[in-house]
């Protein structure tokens, strides 16, 4: 710390002070958390100052500052490489999962039907179509777990073709039948709708949700309740409130409509706006002991808001959770 160099006998001479004209002078080293000399920092100026201890212990608090932000970017930097490892590793465990797994899917649907055709035993038709169910169901999840990489690598795209929604929901209802024999379904859905979108994706959507009503409704004896629509159709009790609970009332011209309700443990009503949050996962159900990742709702919203819709969630009067998503009819 040097307040007037040119009257300062130590430094009066020194090449670099005389050549830029500088008078006064602090500096303090740089050093890691661990101890490790990064550089120095320092403030010139080229009129006396009158620098004292207290001067010198504010540039000391500042390099430690310095020190902190320095191991809070290397901690940040580490992280970040440790979630794109992390991601690389789902994505290429993801695809590797999948490969086999459609390989027996397709062997065990063939299997399925031989069977089928030889008029077989109820109970080993049952355990067949159960099996094909599980298989379906974890294909949807090594899906789930490419989609949670891509979204955060930003490789997220659609696949979009026409296709007929109610057989993709009557699909996924059969799927979760198979391995929910303790549930029952109230199912409201019309001949066919067809829209375009990603078949795949919107599959492993309306899974999701029938699984979350399912998991979340372990003991309940009323029946989960499927219903498919279109904006336009209020004659259906179900949207009569639709208008107030849409989160955007311009989106309603050529919307389906597809509602997914369970008379579970429903949520806080404080926890209805942090659903769709990634992992995020309500005090109930952790006190409940119920397993899972906090991702699948997450997914599904990013899905949803890809193909142009929108999803919310609401109470159930009597207990339980309501999931409903709107999907346009025409493409994007």
């Amino acid at each position: 710390m040097i307040n007037h160099a040119s009257q300062d006998g130590r430094v009066c001479n020194h090449p670099g002070l005389l050549k830029y004209g500088i008078e006064s002078y602090i500096a303090v080293p740089l050093s890691r958390l661990d101890g490790s000399y990064f550089g120095t920092l320092c403030a010139l100026d080229p009129a006396p100052q009158h620098l004292d201890e207290s001067s010198f212990g504010i540039f000391e608090l500042m390099a430690q500052l310095i020190a902190y932000e320095l191991e809070a970017e290397d901690e940040r930097i580490d992280r970040e490489a440790q979630i794109g490892a992390l991601n690389d590793i789902i994505s290429i465990a993801g695809h590797d999962l999948r490969q086999p797994l459609t390989s027996l899917l397709l062997r065990s649907q063939m299997m399925a039907r031989q069977v089928q055709r030889q008029m077989p035993d109820a109970g080993i038709m049952e355990g067949l179509q159960e099996q094909v169910a599980t298989i379906r169901r974890t294909i949807s999840l090594t899906d789930k777990l490419l989609d949670i990489s891509r979204l955060e690598t930003q490789n997220f795209t659609l696949d979009i073709a026409e296709l007929d929604l109610v057989q993709l929901v009557e699909q996924v209802i059969t799927d979760v039948k198979a391995t929910s024999p303790n549930h029952s379904f109230e199912i409201r859905l019309p001949t066919s709708l067809n829209i375009e979108g990603d078949g795949i994706r919107l599959n492993q959507v309306i899974r999701n949700l029938l699984d979350n009503a399912v998991k979340y409704s372990p003991y309940s004896k009323e029946p989960i309740k499927v219903v498919l629509s279109t904006l336009g159709d209020l004659a259906n009790p179900i949207f009569q409130n639709m208008a107030s609970t849409s989160p955007t009332e311009a989106s309603k011209r050529r919307q389906v409509v597809l509602q997914i309700a369970d008379s579970g443990l429903g949520v806080k009503e404080s926890d209805l706006g942090h659903l769709f949050e990634r992992q995020f996962r309500t005090q109930e159900a952790k006190d409940a002991a119920i397993s899972g990742s906090g991702l699948g709702l997450y997914v599904s919203k990013q899905i949803i808001s890809a193909h142009g819709g929108e999803i919310w969630a609401e109470r159930v009067e009597g207990g339980g959770l309501s999931i409903t998503f709107t999907l346009p009819v025409d493409p994007l």
